[in-house]
């Protein structure tokens, strides 16, 4: 595993398959045991994720990433920075910020997303999606 591997995988599969919709990727992606930790503190695991996604009819707009920071240790890399996404949830624009951590574990073919859990950055806003002009 190296940070050019795992930067690679986290922009052009995870943030690519976001942007455009392809939960098939994602699917492949996942590890067995995800699990997403959202800022309004819930879990969702791998079938849970995928389900929400294709019945909430949500696309992403944009997805910026700044700040991150990649370790390594042994076969497992801990990704950490801040991101701002637009997206749309059943029609409605929303925007996010939130700091993430996301883990990932080589596997035979490919890296494995294991964890993914982000903490709101947005000044004043409990949840972490608001409508945009709340």
């Amino acid at each position: 595993m190296t940070i050019e591997l795992v930067l690679k995988t986290h922009r052009d599969v995870f943030y690519r398959a976001l942007l455009e919709g392809d939960w098939d990727a994602l699917a492949a992606l996942y590890a067995d045991e995800y699990m997403l930790v959202r800022s309004d503190g819930s879990v969702l695991t791998k079938d849970e994720v995928l389900a929400d996604l294709r019945t909430q009819k949500l696309c992403f707009e944009s997805i910026e990433v700044s700040d991150e920071k990649l370790r390594i240790i042994d076969s497992v890399a801990v990704l950490t920075g801040q991101s701002r996404t637009r997206s749309r949830h059943a029609g409605t624009l929303m925007q996010t910020c939130f700091r993430f951590i996301a883990l990932y574990q080589e596997a035979p073919g490919g890296l494995k997303l294991l964890h993914f859990q982000s903490t709101s950055l947005c000044a004043g806003r409990a949840a972490h999606s608001f409508p945009i002009g709340a």
